[in-house]
């Protein structure tokens, strides 16, 4: 196991300089960006199935996107087809990312999908547990709904808090990790906050890392510091990358 991030440290100044500089380029290179998010979402997941470990996943951490990170939201029905498997989301407590397991995805009638007023972004008041509604990326006409969530930090999506459904880092076989920017080297560049930085070095060294990025998102170096755990592959709508 990594040695764990402390709450607090004081990274290169030269590197958190760097990191802010590139962090601000990349949201200024997808600030404008508009994609159909079902095309990419179903070509991530082309990529993502390219990868055995992935394939073969029994416990998977995912994230529910927000912002600028490439969608996973519409392929999230494809991931429960093993009814064995177990799938997992954050939850952001105390600087910290707690997992908990995901219940499948109901698909919705016709009349049950006349809108889809959550699907972009929760705007709740944090805290309402509240049903989350999206489209199916392989079958568009397709709504799904899932269930026991809220609108939590920084008005990302998250699992409503259950300890029957904690999952501990140490189950984890992959985990799809969001961030900013990636380098072809498995290089992250993530938000600045560190929650992931902190969750991923509780993980043991049999769980594998996969970024997951829009082709955008590539760049030609991203700035590292001691902390900054590569990630073991990199799927993009156009490419799988295995770095280890």
């Amino acid at each position: 196991m990594s040695p764990s991030l402390p709450l607090s440290f004081s990274p290169d100044s030269e590197i958190a300089a760097a990191k802010k500089i590139a962090r601000q380029a990349m949201k200024r290179r997808l600030r404008d960006l508009r994609f159909d998010r079902l095309a990419v979402a179903a070509a991530i997941f082309s990529a993502l199935n390219r990868f055995p470990p992935f394939a073969d996943a029994q416990t998977l951490a995912v994230y529910l996107d927000f912002g600028f990170e490439a969608p996973i939201r519409p392929l999230l029905p494809r991931l429960f087809e093993r009814p064995d498997r177990v799938v997992a989301a954050p939850r952001c407590v105390d600087r910290e990312l707690d997992f908990y397991r995901l219940d499948a995805p109901r698909y919705l009638d016709a009349a049950d999908a006349t809108s889809l007023t959550n699907a972009t972004s929760p705007t709740d008041a944090a805290g309402r547990e509240d049903a989350f509604d999206d489209r199916d990326a392989f079958s568009p006409e397709r709504v799904f709904r899932l269930t026991s969530l809220t609108s939590g930090a920084f008005g990302i999506w998250e699992p409503v808090p259950d300890a029957s459904r904690l999952v501990a880092p140490d189950a984890f076989d992959v985990v799809l990790v969001p961030g900013l920017a990636f380098d072809l080297d498995g290089g992250r560049l993530g938000r600045g906050a560190g929650f992931y930085d902190r969750f991923l070095a509780t993980l043991p060294p049999k769980t594998r890392l996969v970024g997951v990025a829009l082709d955008e998102q590539i760049v030609d170096k991203a700035p590292r510091d001691a902390f900054d755990l590569p990630v073991d592959a990199l799927a993009t709508p156009s490419r799988l990358v295995v770095f280890r």
